[in-house]
């Protein structure tokens, strides 16, 4: 799950809450974010708050940055790992053919016409292979 958080340019880079408790509206940093829409602007929230809600005098938005953030479900962890296993398939079925090519190679049984349909199979397996391991490379 994708999100922004509003947070403090400087370091110690800290998220910003913004609240009104009893009437008074205090902004306040934090070690947890405060989720926004990903079609959250800075703009737009400056624009908030100048024109619906005035922040009070002191209080400014100009030290703030608003950053996007991925956040994993712990049960995600389960689906990365179903996606990998899938994702393993035709690298499994490539290894399982190559075996069989070479094997059977040496036996002098094995045809010409048998021998051309595991290479087919082979050179197709290799093609998603290599896709796979491109995908699997940038998935973390």
């Amino acid at each position: 799950m994708k999100f922004k958080a509003l947070r403090t340019i400087t370091e110690p880079k800290e998220f910003v809450h913004i609240d009104t408790i009893n009437g008074t509206m205090f902004m306040y940093t934090c070690d947890l974010p405060r989720p926004q829409p990903l079609t959250a602007t800075l703009e737009g929230i400056k624009e908030y708050y100048s024109d619906d809600t005035p922040l009070p005098c002191g209080l400014t938005l100009d030290d703030l940055e608003l950053v996007e953030f991925e956040m994993n479900e712990p049960d995600a962890t389960f689906a990365y790992g179903a996606d990998i296993r899938n994702k393993l398939t035709p690298i499994q079925n490539l290894l399982a053919l190559l075996k069989i090519y070479f094997t059977e190679s040496s036996d002098k049984s094995f045809e010409d016409n048998k021998k051309a349909k595991l290479v087919r199979h082979i050179i197709k397996e290799a093609e998603t292979s290599e896709e796979v391991v491109k995908y699997l490379a940038n998935l973390l």
